[in-house]
Order: structure tokens, then sequence, then C-alpha cells
């Protein structure tokens, strides 16, 4: 006998119960009025006790399962042990030949792990399909089981990875909230492309490598050049691009150019404590004359404690590195007369960041560091910088009382002569 029909035969007795108990009762009540109710017959005493026994029994079975949701067959339902067995949420790509019920053989595979698909995207390629799936599994499933599932229903190329929570948006949505984050700065195009295209490496340099192309790709890399300089080379460990996937990227990338060809840079003032306005603005790459003569306008000395190095001289590359939008922000502080009396890097690569800051010799002392930094910090959290870094030097006095006023902590010293600085920005660490 199959669990369904042993819940059909012992699980819906209490319809038949209540049934049998009526059926007494209206037998009882027929013989009292054939009898009379005089005649205290026994057989009508007996079916009147066992009906009103058997309707109780049924009312009070009843009863308590007044809470329970039944099939359409009138059965108790069974709740899956899955439902209750802890899940994790993974991301997997692999290639599959383009034939008719390959996506119910993989569907059939994963479900046999318990697995439950939340989103697919097929993405169409010269020789089949590359399948990529978001779903939750038992955390009891491990890696391999998973790509020896895929394997079985005839993928191959696998690739297999934990997904965040985040990524169960559609990607209308994604796309949409990627966007809307893109022009109001809270995000960038390097980690726009980590988001649209899931687990990619981005690696800037100032060329691009001979044998890649910018705007061109393979299955192993592609090649965009970056709106704000430089070129931008993305890999994908085990897994290959897709032509979708590199019409997408292209796309991300003309937003971006629309969105600085259209937008002016956020400005804002500031007060000194000794009541002078500023204004904070972004730079990139067409300030470099601009930052190039604050720099000489700088003491040697001053350079020194920035860059731990006489500093970058004007028209060489670390300098251009300095205002590349690709690798880091970097903000202006512009006196009341529009010189350029200071100059703030948030330098990162995923949630980790750094500070740095370099004042013009006559405006040090004046609060002028402590402006830049809380704009530093304010910049890192809206970007999602869970721990920003800083370096000085030990006899740096004055900045050591910068850095403590924006929240850092002395954590160490990396090297002799230097201290390490650090403040964790996780939304719990801001709350305290």
């Amino acid at each position: 006998m199959t669990p369904s029909e042993h819940r059909r035969a012992h699980g819906g007795w209490t319809r038949e119960v209540i049934e049998l108990a009526a059926l007494l009762l209206v037998a009882g009540a027929a013989n009292l009025l054939v009898t009379g109710v005089r005649s205290h017959s026994t057989a009508t005493l007996v079916l009147m006790s066992l009906g009103a026994a058997l309707l109780v029994a049924g009312a009070a079975r009843w009863w308590s399962r007044r809470g329970t949701v039944t099939a359409e067959d009138g059965t108790e339902p069974v709740l899956s042990e899955a439902a209750f067995v802890p899940q994790n949420l993974w991301r997997l790509r692999a290639r599959v030949t383009d034939t008719p019920g390959r996506l119910a053989k993989l569907s059939g595979a994963l479900a046999a792990l318990g697995g439950d698909i939340r989103t697919m995207q097929v993405h169409p390629v010269a020789d089949g399909a590359v399948d990529e799936v978001l779903l939750h599994v038992p955390t009891r499933i491990r890696h391999a089981d998973l790509v020896a599932a895929v394997e079985s229903a005839g993928g191959y190329d696998v690739t297999a990875s934990r997904a965040d929570v985040r990524e169960l948006d559609d990607v209308p949505t994604r796309t949409a909230t990627l966007a809307n984050d893109l022009v109001n700065g809270r995000t960038d195009l390097v980690r726009g492309l980590r988001s649209l295209l899931g687990n990619v490496d981005v690696r800037w340099q100032e060329e691009p490598e001979p044998s890649l192309e910018a705007g061109v790709f393979t299955e192993t890399a592609m090649c965009l050049a970056e709106p704000g300089g430089g070129f931008l080379v993305l890999t994908r460990p085990g897994g290959a691009f897709t032509p979708a996937e590199f019409a997408r990227s292209r796309a991300l990338v003309d937003l971006v150019i629309s969105c600085r060809a259209r937008l002016r840079p956020t400005e804002r003032t500031a007060t000194t404590p000794g009541g002078i306005e500023l204004t904070l603005r972004p730079a990139d790459r067409a300030d470099l004359e601009l930052v190039a003569e604050f720099h000489e306008r700088c003491s040697s000395a001053a350079r020194f404690r920035r860059y731990f190095s006489p500093g970058p001289a004007p028209g060489e590359r670390g300098l251009r590195r300095l205002l590349t939008p690709a690798l880091g922000r970097s903000t202006l502080a512009l006196g009341p007369r529009g010189e350029v009396v200071g100059l703030g890097n948030l330098m990162y690569d995923g949630d980790s960041g750094e500070l740095a800051l370099l004042v013009r010799d006559d405006w040090q002392c004046r609060g002028l560091g402590a402006l830049l930094a809380q704009h530093i910090v304010e910049q890192a959290a809206e970007l999602g910088i869970t721990t920003l870094t800083a370096h000085t030097h030990v006899d740096n006095t004055a900045i050591s009382r910068t850095l403590r006023g924006a929240g850092m902590k002395l954590v160490g010293a990396p090297e002799p002569g230097e201290w390490s600085w650090s403040r964790d920005l996780t939304p719990l660490a801001r709350a305290e």
C-alpha cells in the first residue's frame, strides 16, 4: 500500500464516523416514534447512546484537525521534510547541447538532490547553450555533488559557487537597480560589471593587452575601454563568457559614458572651524594639470608624508592613476578663489578601501583634513566598503588627530616608523 493509499484508508475516517453516528441517531429516533416515548425500548436507548458517543468522538476528531489544510482528495497533506532542512543558495553555470528534453533532464537531476530552482537564464552559444541557474539546496549538498548531478544530466564545463541572496532579484529588476545606483553615484563601472556578470575578476590597466583588443571578447577574457581612462580586462575562472554577456557589458559601459557626459559632478560646500567656506568636488583625469600644479605648491615634506616618497611628478603615470575612476575616487577641496588646497583619495578593491590625504602647507592645521576625511568615510560607507584603512608616519601627529576624529583606530605598526589605522564600516558598527 502506498503512503497516499494508507492516508485515504486511515486518515479520512472522521467523515465516516460522523455519518455512522447520524445513521444511528436517525434509527433510534425512528424506533422511538414507532414504539412511543413510554415504551422505554432497550434497542432505542442503545441506538441513541451509541450514535451520541460516535458523534462526540467524530466532533472531537474534527476539532483537533480544524487548522489542517486538506488536499483536493480530502486527505491530510504530508509536509515535506525538505521544508525544514537548512538550505544554501548556489549559482550554477553549465554548457549543454541544444537538444529536446535537456532542460527537463537537468531540472530532474537537481531535484533529486533536493534542489529548488529559483531563477534560470539561457545564453545561446555556437554549439548549444550555457545555462545559468540560481537554486536552493540542503546544506548537506557539497560542491562536488552539484557538479556531478549536472554532468550526469549531460552538462559540461560546470562551475558552481555560493551566491548572495540579493541575486534572487530577476534580471530586469537587478539591471534597473544597477542603473539607478550608477546615476546616483552609489556604485561604479567595475562594481557594476561584477554585479552584472557574477563571479568575475576585473583588472584595470593603462594599455590593452596585445592579444586582446578593446571591444573584443573570447570565451575566457573580455576587454572594455574604461570611460575614465585605461582599459578593463575581465576574466572568469572556470567559466566562458557568452555573446549576451558581452553585449550587456558594453551597454553598461555606454550607460556610464552617458552619465558622465550628461550629469554634472556632485559638488558640496563645507565650512572649516575658522568659518571659511570650501567646495568639495570629484576629480578625474580631466583635472590632471590642476592637480599637478597643486602638487608643485605642496612642500617636499608634505608630499613625503602623503606618499612615503617624493610623490608623483607632473605628467607621470602615477598621477594619472591617482585620478582614474576605475581605481578609486578622488576629491578636490577648492578654496574661496577656486584654487586646489587639498586632495583626498579613496582607493578600494571589493569591500576594502584605503584613505589618503594631502593638504597644501598654508592650509594645514585649519580643519581641512578633517573635512576631507569625513567626506571620504561617507563615500566609503555609501559604496558598501566594510573596512577602511590608512597608513601614516609615527611622527605625523596632525594626521593622527585627523584620523581619530574620523573614527579610525590605531591597529598596528606594519613597518618601523609607520602606523596603521582602521575603521569598521559595517552597518552594525556604524550604528554603535
